[in-house]
């Protein structure tokens, strides 16, 4: 005799379920009129950073947007525990504490569909999907990509990467990341040939005058994957090469030297349709991903080159920049990328900071 099925247990009444409600209508009408009147021009950069880029850590919007850590985490409680903009998580780590990982919060994507004049489901949001990436073995490859946006973008505010009206009237250049395009902006716009994690615009002063700009794909490398699998990559570059009649260099950014230098051997015995460069952390000691850290393959440099010097093994026109879709509801591409920097306007508001928290 077959015995029956057992009962499957019941959650206990002692213990809240585990559920994460959605904002009630009424409330988030009410929570958009204060917003209204409590979000910076910094805060609504920030929420379409994260809807474009998954998720941030304290410290990376720290350098990307703010001029130290402590005037950062003050903001960023205000955004999370006050206005609900943004919600946060601590991933465990064996040894150590991780910092605070930041995704877009259930008030942030209502603020971001009465921008589109969309409701949240066309928005595409749910707090749920949002959070859910603290649980994604890809965690550590989209912070690990946005890690290096973070100190491009630092790089450029250090370097005074900001044009006035005055320098764009004069056509004067400084360095600056100018695009950031994350990995949905990128399958939608080469998915079908190559899915790079992030495609950069570094822009520099030119030698003799006028303005240098290097385009690239990066592809950042968390140690997983065979160096075979890598390099099998770097055929839908060359297709994308040939269908755009645009040589972008491929950044592979890897975790040590001793995988930098395998990835070379193999490089060199097969060398790349598009131009290839390698970084690592070492080489980063002391500058940052914008110095000379990059080192070419397949060709014979006497150093790393800087990431604007890489704009001389690039052929072709530069790359358009990413526009919405018709289609935006059912593609969900319903912004255009955000600058990969906030707003001029408030870098130098001390006292609004002071203020707002």
């Amino acid at each position: 005799m077959t015995p029956p099925n057992p009962t499957p247990p019941t959650h206990p009444d002692y213990l809240p379920a585990a559920v994460i409600r959605e904002p009630a209508p009424s409330a988030r009408r009410a929570a958009l009129a204060e917003l209204a009147a409590r979000l910076t021009v910094r805060d609504r950069w920030l929420l379409h950073a994260l809807r474009e880029h998954q998720v941030l850590t304290g410290p990376q919007i720290a350098r990307i947007a703010f001029d130290g850590p402590r005037i950062a985490n003050r903001r960023l409680k205000i955004l999370a525990e006050e206005l609900r903009v943004i919600d946060r998580f601590r991933p465990l780590r064996a040894i150590g504490s991780a910092p605070e990982h930041y995704v877009l919060g259930p008030y942030g994507a209502q603020v971001l569909a009465a921008e589109a004049g969309v409701t949240i489901k066309e928005l595409g949001y749910h707090r749920n999907r949002a959070l859910a990436i603290a649980h994604s073995p890809r965690l550590n490859h989209q912070v690990g990509v946005n890690e290096v946006y973070s100190h491009l973008a630092a790089a450029s505010r250090t370097a005074g990467g900001s044009r006035t009206r005055q320098d764009a009237e004069n056509d004067v250049a400084k360095e600056a990341l100018v695009s950031w395009w994350s990995e949905l902006t990128c399958f939608h716009l080469y998915g079908d040939l190559a899915r790079p994690d992030a495609f950069g615009r570094w822009q520099a002063p030119g030698t003799g005058g006028g303005v240098r700009t290097a385009e690239f794909f990066l592809e950042y490398d968390t140690g997983t994957e065979n160096l075979d699998r890598l390099l099998a990559k770097l055929d839908g570059y060359a297709r994308l090469a040939a269908v755009t009649a645009i040589d972008t260099p491929v950044l592979f950014w890897l975790q040590s030297p001793l995988r930098e230098r395998a990835l070379h051997r193999l490089l060199a015995l097969n060398p790349p349709a598009v131009p290839v460069a390698t970084a690592t952390p070492t080489a980063c000691e002391g500058t940052t991903p914008a110095g000379p850290v990059w080192e070419l393959a397949a060709r014979r440099t006497a150093r790393r080159l800087h990431l604007a010097e890489l704009a001389a093994y690039t052929a072709g026109g530069g790359h358009r920049a990413a526009e919405r879709d018709a289609d935006a509801v059912r593609t969900g591409r319903l912004f255009d990328p955000p600058a990969p920097l906030p707003p001029d306007s408030e870098r130098p508001a001390q006292g609004r900071e002071r203020r707002d928290g």
